[in-house]
Parts: structure tokens; C-alpha cells; sequence
């Protein structure tokens, strides 16, 4: 099986512009993003996909391989799509490009779900959160899932509600590594988006609602995305950790 790692990289952010590029530790963050996911010893390629010459400059600085790619793609699903009309490759993983600091064994578990059952199309991680604030923020992102792993259903909300009285059931944040073959995601990227996606603002939601399953394995690990330009300094602290 030929595994290529996708990065998308958009310059246009409405809460954070250029945020690829943003300096950390003396290089801009996408190089960063880069560098972990090179440490995964299964990926055959890995790729930045970007629709921006400022962001292309950059990779060809540092020797990262670029695709150019469409600037009219809703969601990073759907660049690394076109991504994978362009390339030869049998599952594609879906890197965030704003997690400079990632766990590379978190690749590494999307993977193997594939591995672990062949029958599986599309995958991703859940990881248990007990912390009220974030159970409770619209910007976590929740994941309910069935015994065997497959989503039921993602929600900003909060998912399963606990109101009842007794045992309560444990909440999973959706952690946001994607894995597709090659197959499903040519046909996910065809497909419109949902009322629910749009609603919720999740991409799973797309096929989801269409009757597609998505296999979620548990992680216990974590990563730091960078959302706002206030988080650069804890991403910068943990780099300068490693690399003294």
C-alpha cells in the first residue's frame, strides 16, 4: 500500500492570515508541520498542498514538495482530493497545517487502522477529555462512536449530554488527522456538502449523512494546534525543548 501525507496550507485565514508562514523558532510554521510528518517512516511521498505562490516560495526554500492546487476548495479535504488526482498513491492522510508540533506516532495509529481492516475507507482519532471548559467550547469538536469504533455522529455540542442522574458516559474530542483511500476521497470531494456538515461545520458530516462510515481509533496522545497568533509561544517553547 503507497501512503502519501498531505499538508494543507491556506494563506487566507479570516482568524489568522498567513498562519502557514508565520515565523516559529526562526522558520514558518508549515516547515515545522513538515518535518514531523517526515518522521513517519510509512509515508512513501509527503506533499504541502497550497492554492499560494507565498507559501510555494517558502517550500521550495526548504526543500519541501509542493502541489499546487485550486483556491476554490471548501475544506483541506477536498485540496488533499486534488492532491490525489494528481499523484499515484493508495491512502492518503491528512496532516493539519497548523499542528508544528504533532505526534508522529498519531499519524502513525491512523495508518494502522487501515492495516488492522482492510474493509475501512476513512479513519481518524478520538481521544477522551474530562476537562469541563473544553467538553463545554464550541470550537471542540465531539465524536460519538459505536462499539466498533465507526462515528455516529459529531457534534459542537456537547455529545452524549449526561443530563441523566447516575454513570455518566465518557465525552471523546475528534482529533483532526484524516485517512482516506484513494478511492473514497475522489468520491467524497464529488460529493455536495450537507446540511449537517454546513450546519455543524465538520467534514465527516458530508458522508456521514450520505451512508459512509468513518472508523475512529483512540489515542492518548495530544498536539497543540495554532489557532491564534498568542499560541505561537507555546508551540516555539516545546520546539526549543526538543532541539536544545
Amino acid at each position: 500500500m503507497k501512503i502519501i501525507g498531505v499538508i494543507p496550507a491556506r494563506y487566507k485565514s479570516s482568524r489568522f492570515p498567513g498562519k502557514p508562514l508565520v515565523d516559529i523558532c526562526g522558520k514558518p510554521m508549515i516547515y515545522w508541520v513538515y518535518r514531523q510528518a517526515m518522521k513517519v517512516k510509512e509515508f512513501n511521498e509527503v506533499y504541502i498542498a497550497t492554492d499560494d505562490e507565498r507559501i510555494r516560495a517558502a517550500c521550495d526554500q526548504y526543500g519541501m514538495k509542493v502541489i499546487m492546487t485550486s483556491d476554490k476548495h471548501n475544506t483541506g479535504s477536498d485540496r488533499v482530493a486534488e492532491v490525489a488526482e494528481k499523484t499515484d498513491g493508495d491512502l492518503y492522510v491528512n496532516v493539519q497545517g497548523d499542528e508544528p508540533v504533532i505526534n508522529p506516532e498519531m499519524i502513525r495509529e491512523v495508518i494502522s487502522i487501515f492495516q488492522e481492516d482492510e474493509t475501512v475507507y476513512f479513519g481518524s482519532l478520538k481521544k477522551e477529555i474530562t476537562d469541563s471548559d473544553e467538553i463545554q467550547a464550541t470550537s471542540t469538536v465531539k465524536v460519538v462512536t459505536d462499539d466498533k469504533g465507526d462515528a455516529m455522529y459529531f457534534s459542537r455540542s456537547v455529545i452524549p449530554s449526561n443530563l441523566k442522574d447516575g454513570k455518566l458516559a465518557r465525552v471523546f474530542r475528534h482529533v483532526g488527522i484524516y485517512a482516506y483511500k484513494k478511492e473514497f476521497l475522489l468520491k467524497f470531494a464529488a460529493m455536495e456538502q450537507t446540511e449537517l456538515e454546513l450546519g455543524e461545520g465538520i467534514e465527516p458530516l458530508r458522508a456521514m449523512q450520505k451512508g459512509y462510515k468513518m472508523r475512529l481509533k483512540e489515542t492518548t496522545y495530544s498536539s497543540i494546534g495554532v489557532d491564534l497568533p498568542e499560541h505561537v509561544a507555546l508551540v516555539e517553547k516545546i520546539i526549543r525543548k526538543e532541539t536544545d
